[in-house]
């Protein structure tokens, strides 16, 4: 599949000369979300006190005003103050799991499995190589990803074969087969931009605390239904303007991160064809997406039907490779559709049309086309084990 053909004409139209770059004014803006949310959830289990606080006082003052002479149907309706006394407690109790959930990360697991680079020298000299052209580390730990993902992460994540750890690079075995070392070495290069640039810091902040408060909603949003079964009215009344408050605050947050994250990889894109040229990189970007998409379902589905028929592949990548023809026409509506596709302002990464159309013009300075599988030794061997696991 030759993207230029399509995305040469969306190039020509808009591309762009100065790198793109997220001010320092913008990252600490967004790192103010982080106290922010903490003083959020002051307010927020205030006001929950508060309401609760404010229900049980009417409660008793009409129930005391009206029923005083009751008797026994009195002290039956002053029992109502333990709905709104309970939605209080819950909504505290809530706050602070949330708060605490933030300390205690869930381990990350990938499936993927943890290579030695000095065990594929051909990869890791190019990885070398580049890191020093752009100023960057080495990563720490090289990870070979199941699936069609690429990435680079800093911390630690679990894989088959062990844990990784420091600064990670994951790189998506099964597009190994599609992409020449060229258009790896291009999306590599986009890949360790991110730790050139203040991406992982953005993200080893914001990003933990984020997860948080959508826990934060998601206990408080709990409160409201239990099994399918909405709960007294007077246990979620508490919570309901607070409720309010916090979706309106996350979907501020989320959408302000969301246009950082875009423009961090605008940044990315360009420093990648600045070192690759951008033929590369659009080739690179277009297979990355389009068979990675077709890829992805197709392990899930095919994985599943056969294992639930009793049959295991040996190796399901070389699979892959062998019938990946019969695939064309479904890798030829990924691309279109991601061509297509608008973008929306809660999307992580722009659109691949925007991505082409701001990428600089700049010609291609490597012109090495085997396959990147040939950077991988004992492929074969690999294969195997990651599809046993």
């Amino acid at each position: 599949m030759n993207f230029s053909k399509k995305g040469s004409d969306l190039l020509s139209k808009n591309s762009m000369e100065r790198e793109p770059n997220v001010s320092k004014k913008k990252i600490f803006a967004s790192l103010l979300f982080v106290p922010g949310f903490y003083l959020m959830v002051l307010f927020t289990t205030g006001l929950i006190v508060f309401v609760g606080s404010g229900l049980i006082f009417i409660i008793h003052y009409f129930v005391g005003e009206f029923l005083g002479e009751l008797g026994f149907l009195y002290f039956g309706l002053i029992l109502f103050d333990a709905l709104p006394f309970f939605g209080m407690i819950f909504g505290v109790v809530s706050c602070f799991i949330a708060i605490i959930s933030m300390f205690f990360k869930n381990k990350q697991f990938e499936p993927a499995i943890l290579i030695n680079p000095h065990d594929h020298p051909k990869l890791r000299d190019l990885i070398s190589e580049l890191s020093g052209k752009m100023d960057s580390q080495m990563p720490d730990s090289i990870i070979l990803h199941v699936k069609s993902k690429i990435f680079v992460s800093e911390g630690k994540i679990n894989v088959f074969n062990g844990i990784a750890k420091g600064r990670i690079l994951a790189i998506s075995y099964p597009l190994l087969h599609v992409l020449t070392v060229n258009e790896l070495r291009a999306i590599i290069a986009h890949e360790l931009s991110h730790f050139t640039g203040r991406d992982l810091v953005f993200n080893r902040f914001v990003s933990p605390v984020y997860k948080g408060a959508n826990k934060y909603l998601d206990y408080i949003t709990s409160l409201f239904n239990h099994n399918g079964r909405r709960r007294p009215i007077f246990i979620s009344i508490p919570m309901i303007l607070p409720k309010v408050l916090m979706e309106y605050y996350l979907r501020i947050f989320h959408k302000y991160n969301m246009k950082i994250s875009r423009e961090m990889e605008y940044r990315a894109d360009y420093i990648a064809s600045k070192m690759c040229g951008n033929e590369n990189y659009k080739e690179a970007l277009s297979k990355l997406i389009s068979h990675g998409n077709v890829f992805n379902r197709l392990i899930d589905e095919q994985m599943t039907e056969k294992l639930v028929h009793g049959f295991q592949f040996e190796n399901y990548f070389s699979y892959y490779r062998e019938n990946v023809k019969t695939y064309k026409k479904q890798i030829e509506e990924s691309l279109g559709k991601a061509l297509s596709d608008n973008e929306t302002e809660y999307a992580s990464h722009p659109t691949l049309k925007n991505r082409i159309m701001n990428l600089p013009n700049v010609d291609t300075k490597y012109d090495d086309n085997e396959k990147a599988l040939e950077l991988i030794n004992s492929f074969d061997y690999l294969e195997v084990s990651m599809t046993k696991h």
